[in-house]
């Protein structure tokens, strides 16, 4: 009997409009806004943990998908909703893939040659995602974005941009409208059938290596105004390489400034003494002067949290 007990956790990993101040979904200087909803299944069970009306997402706190004990064949579902209050483009980006081994139990130590550090979960795991009509099924004449053959979570969701909306797939999201799209997973070999709509997923595909394995993703969606940006396309967004990612958390920042300023002055004057000459003259003698000022400077500590990482630029 197979089980494999690992962990599946796509968190919220950073989602933004500009990058003009830290924070999730807010509006920039030309006033573009960004909202999201979710729903999500697994196994055909609603998930309270993954779904939520319209609201800002805060990142590593919302996750789309959070369980702790997949098993070969589970599969799940989430649907996920756009709100723009202007026209805009809009990418679906993941970043930081990542894989733990969690040690090994027996029947995982058996088979599993890898290294200490390295899980085999994602790559036992497949992904599919398409545009949907909001009725979180896949059905005949919706689009797929992406995985519709054989790949694993590795090389769908590693470091990998896809676009929901830009120049070169069409046209923007109108604005004051919603836009869906999908994502299906499956722990095991999915296929998909894209001329019947149909999806199925095999467990017998993953073995007992990725058993107390786990793996962990960020979803991140850039949006871009379509007035502003009337050519953008999603495939000129630089994703930066290992090693070279940010990742979303909080960091306090210390800036020393000047708070207040004390001026002390003196100053002291001598004439040297005064003597009257013959015919009425008046001698003066040798006069000194002394100024000296004194600043004192209080400086002043400001925290300053969230901090906006993972910026991206063209190419």
């Amino acid at each position: 009997m197979l089980l494999v007990a690992g962990v599946l956790s796509l968190a919220v990993g950073l989602l933004y409009v500009s990058a003009e101040e830290p924070g999730v979904t807010f509006a920039t200087g030309n006033g573009l806004d960004l909202k999201i909803d979710s729903k999500a299944t697994y196994n055909g069970v609603d998930v309270p943990s993954g779904t939520w009306s319209l609201k800002n997402l805060k990142p590593k706190k919302d996750k789309f998908w959070n369980f702790n004990d997949i098993k070969p064949g589970d599969q799940g579902e989430n649907t996920i909703s756009i709100h723009v209050n202007k026209d805009a483009w809009m990418c679906l980006e993941f970043l930081n893939l990542k894989e733990k081994e969690n040690g090994e139990n027996e029947p995982e130590g058996l088979v599993d040659t890898s290294t200490a550090a390295e899980g085999e979960l994602a790559d036992g795991m497949e992904f599919f995602a398409w545009h949907d009509d909001g009725d979180n099924i896949f059905e005949v004449g919706e689009k797929p974005i992406f995985g519709t053959t054989t790949q694993s979570a590795v090389q769908v969701l590693n470091n990998k941009v896809y676009a929901i909306a830009d120049y070169k797939s069409g046209t923007p999201i109108p604005k004051n409208t919603t836009k869906y799209f999908g994502v299906q997973w499956c722990a095991g070999n999915m296929t998909v059938n894209v001329a019947t709509a149909t999806i199925s997923c095999d467990g017998n595909t993953i073995g007992n290596e990725a058993q107390t394995d786990s793996m962990t993703v960020d979803v991140q969606l850039v949006a871009a105004s379509a007035k502003d940006e009337k050519k953008f396309k999603c495939k000129d967004i630089y994703v930066p390489p290992p090693g070279e990612q940010c990742e979303v958390g909080s960091v306090t920042i210390i800036v020393n400034n000047s708070g207040s300023v004390t001026n002390t002055s003196s100053s002291s004057s001598n004439t040297g003494g005064n003597s009257a000459g013959s015919g009425g003259t008046i001698i003066t003698g040798t006069s000194t002067s002394q100024t000296s000022t004194t600043n004192v400077v209080n400086t002043t500590n400001i925290s300053i949290g969230s901090f906006l990482q993972n910026l991206f630029k063209k190419k």
